[in-house]
């Protein structure tokens, strides 16, 4: 086959920020509510000083926290000068934390303070440092320009559909989350008790049901964002195995021991195997038919925090998770809303690529 050229420009780094920037707003303002005005005389943050108290970890973690958005903030301007991309990554990325440290004084649970603010553009800087080294490295520049053309199907929709597949990997990071599923575990441990009922018959048969429809859904949405129908059974794979790593990973650094006794629920396993079944058959179908199931599969996903409504309102079992912090609320609340919003931005996006001129012809399928 005729390798593809690469192409001229992407708008992947735009539709990255914006997600991520999205992100960051959820995370800045969760869980908004209840806003109210500052006292009268309260002093507007920026003129409080530096805590008296901080740690190394919280410095850490707003630097982190932006860098990435500086990364993509710094890539969106073709042919743009190293000091410009830097510039142009610190600026917004300041503006943006300069906006949700304000709006945080109006949140009382949150804390506004020009020590986040500082770290966070700091993060920002560091991100776009890396991106203006990227851009001014030609090979790699055209390393990942080739396989961004070779792997996946050109234009600004193959843009979307592959940002919306990194955001579905890296929500899949919370081990809260049964495996693939929208909902957060409702099963009690020993010796850590939550306010859930124990699994019942139908509660499994939800989760399984969950699980299968997320894994169909997701397999046949890669395999769809491919340009070779040949090469998805090792995408399909290649995704699934990584986002198993994520999860294991987040796991082993974020619970606690006894709570990997029953992590694994069987209702999980039930329904990755039956998705890992119906994948295959799925995948030989003609397009238009993987389009449709790939849709009623990830819609179908919802049926969980539908017809179990008071997941949608649950908090996560904090009494799982070894951890000192409290972001990680945040972050739980983040990745949840990230999965029950993904199926529906998948819909979106499988509409638009069903009207797309010749999104069906061989050259894209075979």
């Amino acid at each position: 086959m005729e390798r593809p050229p690469a192409p001229r420009h992407t708008r992947l780094p735009h539709v990255l920020a914006v997600l991520y920037g999205l992100a960051i707003v959820y995370v800045s303002l969760e869980p908004f509510a209840p806003w109210l005005a500052p006292p009268p005389g309260t002093p507007f943050y920026l003129f409080e000083g530096w805590p008296a108290r901080w740690t190394r970890y919280d410095a850490a973690l707003n630097i982190v926290a932006y860098a990435p958005f500086g990364f993509f903030l710094a890539l969106l301007r073709r042919g743009a000068t190293p000091a410009a991309r830097i510039l142009q990554g610190a600026v917004i990325g300041a503006v943006l934390s300069f906006a949700m440290e304000w709006l945080q004084m109006y949140i009382p649970p949150r804390d506004a303070s020009p020590f986040d603010l500082v770290m966070n553009s700091a993060g920002a800087v560091l991100g776009a440092t890396l991106a203006a080294w990227l851009a001014g490295h030609a090979r790699a520049r055209k390393l990942l320009y080739d396989l961004r053309a070779r792997v996946f199907i050109p234009g600004h929709l193959g843009d979307v559909g592959l940002a919306l597949l990194l955001l579905w990997l890296v929500a899949q990071m919370n081990p809260g989350i049964p495996l693939f599923a929208a909902t957060f575990d409702a099963d009690p441990l020993p010796g850590y008790p939550i306010l859930a009922p124990v699994q019942d018959g139908a509660s499994l048969l939800i989760q399984a049901a969950a699980s299968a429809f997320q894994l169909l859904g997701v397999g046949l949405f890669v395999a769809l964002l491919l340009r070779r129908r040949a090469s998805a059974g090792i995408a399909v794979v290649l995704l699934i195995g990584v986002a198993l790593l994520l999860k294991g990973a987040a796991g082993v650094g974020l619970l606690k021991p006894a709570a990997w006794e029953t992590w694994m629920k069987p209702g999980a396993l039930i329904g990755i195997a039956a998705g890992a079944l119906l994948l295959p058959v799925a995948i030989g179908q003609p397009r238009p038919v993987q389009v449709a199931a790939c849709a009623i599969a990830l819609l179908s996903s919802l049926l969980g925090p539908v017809l179990v409504p008071e997941t949608l309102s649950a908090r996560p079992p904090l009494s799982l998770f070894d951890w000192h912090y409290g972001q990680l609320l945040n972050y739980s609340g983040l990745t949840r809303s990230a999965l029950l919003a993904w199926p529906l931005l998948a819909a979106a996006w499988l509409f638009a690529l069903a009207g797309h001129p010749g999104w069906g012809m061989p050259a894209d399928t075979r």
